[in-house]
């Protein structure tokens, strides 16, 4: 998976826009390097861009890896909001699964939405 992030300073959060196949690893680096920004700290809200990311190649035991991904760095996402934007069927269901498997773990609070403009008028809220 290829990643860009982004901080947008007068909104306050971050974009991860992500491009390809990925795998837990790749979504595990993009968090750390997500958390080395030197803009970061405990809480800020992230919004990934998954509009040209492929998960096809996903199988239920990589949802769950990510998802024991995402857990593990719970202190880090401590009362943030972590949208995902997932447009594409296949995607959007393996989204969910990762939502359902990580929500009853973790303090942050995660959503999936289809579009955008969905993902931007949440997370933007306070």
């Amino acid at each position: 998976m290829n990643f860009e992030i982004s901080f947008i300073e007068e909104k306050g959060y971050f974009i991860i826009k992500t491009s390809g196949d990925t795998s837990p690893d790749d979504v595990e680096n993009s968090l750390k390097q997500l958390f080395d920004n030197k803009n970061w700290c405990a809480g800020k809200n992230v919004l990934y861009d998954n509009r040209h990311e492929d998960l096809g190649n996903l199988s239920n035991n990589d949802v769950q890896k990510i998802s024991e991904k995402f857990i593990k760095l719970n202190d880090y996402l401590n009362n943030s909001k972590v949208a995902l934007v997932m447009p594409k069927d296949l995607a959007f269901g393996i989204a969910r699964m990762w939502e359902a498997h990580t929500e009853f773990n973790a303090s942050f609070t995660a959503c999936v939405f289809r579009t955008i403009y969905e993902a931007e008028n949440w997370i933007e809220k306070a």
